[in-house]
C-alpha cells in the first residue's frame, strides 16, 4: 500500500531534496509542488466568488418548482441551464450591493446593451458589419425597453438588417427593417428574411435612433440562418467591442449594463 507523506522545504532545496532522497531509496517516488505564498489579485476575487455559490445554492433550493420553471424558461433564451443564469445572475446582485434576487425575464437575461441620447445628441447609428456572405432564408430577433422621446421631425427607433445582391447586372443595397416604439416595456419582435433574386454578399446589422433622445436598452439581438446565429455578441456582453459607431456624436453612451 503506498504510503504519503507531507513536508514543507525552505525555498530553492526543493531539488536537492528530490535527488537526495532517489540517491538513497529508489522505491521513493518524490513529487515535489509548490504553495503559493500569495494569491493574485484575480485568484481572490474568483475565490469570493466561489464562496458565495453555497448561499446561492441554499436560495435554489428555496424557490418552489414554478419559480424555478421561470428562470429555466429564460435560460432557455440564450440555450443555459435555469440553474447556471440564475447562479449568474444572483452572484452578480449580491457582489454590487442589490437585492439578492432578481425576476426572470425571456425578454432579456444578465447583461443588456445600452444607448442613451443626451445633450444636443438626437441621431445615433451603430452597426455590426459581417464581411461573409448572408445565406438566406433568415430571421431577425431583438427585445428591447424604450424611454425615448420624439426630438424633431421624423423621430424613429429601428433595428435593420442591410445586404448586397447581384442581379441584373447591378449591385443592389436590400434593408429589411424592425420598427421599434419609442416607449415600451421589455419586449421583443421578429422579422422573416425571404431569399431575394440574385447572389447575395456581405451584410450588416444596424441600429438606428433618429431625432429622439432618452434611453433604448437591447438584448437578444440575433440574425439567425443556416441553423446557427451568425450575428456577434447576440446577448450583449460586450457591445463596444461589436457594435461600431457609425454616427455616434457627443453625448451619447453606447454600454453593456445590468438592467436594475
Amino acid at each position: 500500500m503506498a504510503r504519503v507523506y507531507g513536508i514543507t522545504l525552505p525555498p530553492g532545496l526543493e531539488i536537492i531534496y528530490n535527488k537526495t532522497l532517489k540517491m538513497y531509496d529508489i522505491q521513493f517516488n518524490c513529487n515535489i509542488g509548490k504553495n503559493r505564498r500569495f494569491t493574485t489579485r484575480k485568484q481572490r476575487y474568483q475565490l469570493k466568488n466561489f464562496s458565495k455559490l453555497l448561499g446561492v445554492s441554499h436560495r435554489w433550493s428555496l424557490l418552489n418548482d414554478a419559480e424555478k420553471q421561470l428562470w429555466y424558461n429564460a435560460a432557455d433564451e440564450i440555450g443555459l441551464n435555469g440553474y447556471a443564469l440564475y447562479t449568474q445572475d444572483t452572484v452578480y446582485r449580491i457582489m454590487n450591493g442589490l437585492v439578492a434576487s432578481s425576476n426572470p425575464s425571456i425578454y432579456h437575461q444578465y447583461l443588456v446593451g445600452h444607448i442613451s441620447l443626451g445633450g444636443s445628441a438626437k441621431n445615433c447609428t451603430v452597426t455590426q458589419h459581417h464581411v461573409t456572405a448572408i445565406s438566406l432564408p433568415g430571421v431577425m430577433k431583438i427585445s428591447y425597453k424604450t424611454d425615448l422621446v420624439a426630438d424633431g421631425l421624423d423621430p424613429y427607433c429601428k433595428c435593420i438588417l442591410r445586404y448586397i445582391r447581384y442581379s441584373g447586372g447591378q449591385n443592389i443595397y436590400d434593408e429589411q427593417e424592425i420598427n421599434i416604439p419609442l416607449s415600451h416595456d421589455w419586449d421583443r419582435q421578429t422579422l422573416n428574411i425571404e431569399v431575394p433574386e440574385g447572389i447575395i454578399g456581405e451584410w450588416d446589422i444596424r441600429l438606428e435612433l433618429c431625432d429622439v433622445q432618452g434611453d433604448f436598452w437591447f438584448d437578444n439581438v440575433m440574425l439567425e440562418y443556416s441553423a446557427d446565429i451568425q450575428s456577434w455578441d447576440p446577448f450583449c456582453e460586450n457591445v463596444k467591442k461589436y457594435w461600431v459607431d457609425t454616427d455616434v456624436p457627443a453625448g451619447v453612451t453606447l454600454e453593456s449594463i445590468y438592467p436594475v
